[in-house]
């Protein structure tokens, strides 16, 4: 079971993978904002962070780069489908260097399982 924060706006989306990472054991703290997510981190300690690129209100590469310059921080995973005329490719392109896994929306359960395994099965 891992401690996993979840940072995604639009809500049916980031429920329906919070009750998917919940059935397979994890504990999920779910955000709509990238601040709000950064905040989160910085007083409770996470195995993992899954993140939406594409976000009004603060874009999910800065939440990557902060994460990921922080000593000892969380995994991250990037994910997006895209938008405004921006492909999912594009928009993940700048994550893919510092982001330890991307997920391309749509994805299956099983793809974010999978991943999710990969990145804290230690």
């Amino acid at each position: 079971m891992c401690q996993i924060l979840l940072i995604d706006d639009m809500q049916p989306v980031r429920h329906a993978i919070a009750a998917t990472l919940r059935k397979a054991g994890h504990e999920v703290v779910e955000t709509d904002d990238g601040n709000k997510g950064l905040e989160i981190v910085s007083k409770k300690q996470f195995d993992l962070v899954i993140t939406d690129i594409m976000m009004p209100a603060s874009d999910g590469t800065d939440v990557v780069y902060a994460l990921k310059s922080a000593k000892a921080g969380p995994k991250v995973i990037a994910m997006s489908g895209g938008g405004a005329g921006i492909p999912a490719k594009e928009a993940l392109q700048l994550s893919t260097s510092q982001a330890d896994a991307v997920l391309k929306k749509p994805f299956t359960n099983e793809d974010l399982i999978e991943t999710v395994s990969g990145l804290t099965s230690n």
